[in-house]
């Protein structure tokens, strides 16, 4: 049985970040994401876009979802859906970011709406040189790793209650709005727990390199 959906999009996607993806993973790959599914070997389960960046050859096997040209979702957004719609509640997303802020911006909402539409979410987006996570009244832990900044953002409105315990710079039953970065550029300096009673996160992990 497959546990986690794994969308591959079209961003910057260097294809080592690919490699634990395997069997148990149900794959959609969203327009040209399946070029990196051709790098790497990978078969999609489910290929879905409108194709204005894809023109190469799509696998037989592939259940292949053809959407217009002018329509409300993106293609990573559509993929998402899909998934929802096909039971999961854990997810993965490569190659959201890239060049295009615009599309940036879309994947993060992205994340949001999956955090929002699923119970008890397991919602990350693995990039190049970072990864995003989404929690809605819950908790993540993070090791320690004074190589990357830890940075916590509210989203969709205020979030009450906000933990960050073992980090540099600690929170206590915090107040985090969407207009005042205080979470940004922390440092997970021991095991850090970030949590929310009530609202949600996006949690970044960031390499202090890139």
């Amino acid at each position: 049985m497959k546990t986690r959906c794994v969308i591959i999009a079209g961003g910057d996607c260097d294809v080592s970040l690919l490699s634990n993806i395997g069997s148990e993973d149900y794959v959609i790959a969203a327009d040209s994401g399946l070029q990196y599914c051709h790098a790497v070997g990978i078969v999609p389960d489910l290929l879905v876009g409108d194709f204005d960046s894809y023109t190469g050859p799509v696998y037989e096997c592939t259940e292949v979802i053809k959407l217009p040209t002018h329509k409300d979702d993106t293609d990573l957004f559509f993929a998402a859906r899909c998934g929802v719609e096909r039971g999961f509640r854990k997810f993965a997303v490569f190659g959201g970011y890239g060049s295009r802020p615009d599309q940036n911006m879309a994947m993060f909402q992205t994340l949001h709406w999956l955090t929002e539409n699923c119970e008890q979410p397991d919602i990350r987006a693995v990039c190049n040189g970072f990864e995003v996570f989404a929690v809605k009244n819950s908790k993540l832990t993070f090791s320690s790793d004074r190589e990357r900044y830890l940075s916590v953002f509210a989203v969709g409105g205020t979030a009450y209650g906000v933990d960050i315990v073992g980090a540099e710079y600690p929170l206590n039953n915090a107040t985090v709005t969407p207009s005042f970065p205080i979470g940004v550029s922390n440092v997970a300096v021991n095991d850090t727990t970030v949590s929310v009673r009530n609202g949600m996160l996006l949690i970044m992990t960031v390499d202090k390199n890139i």
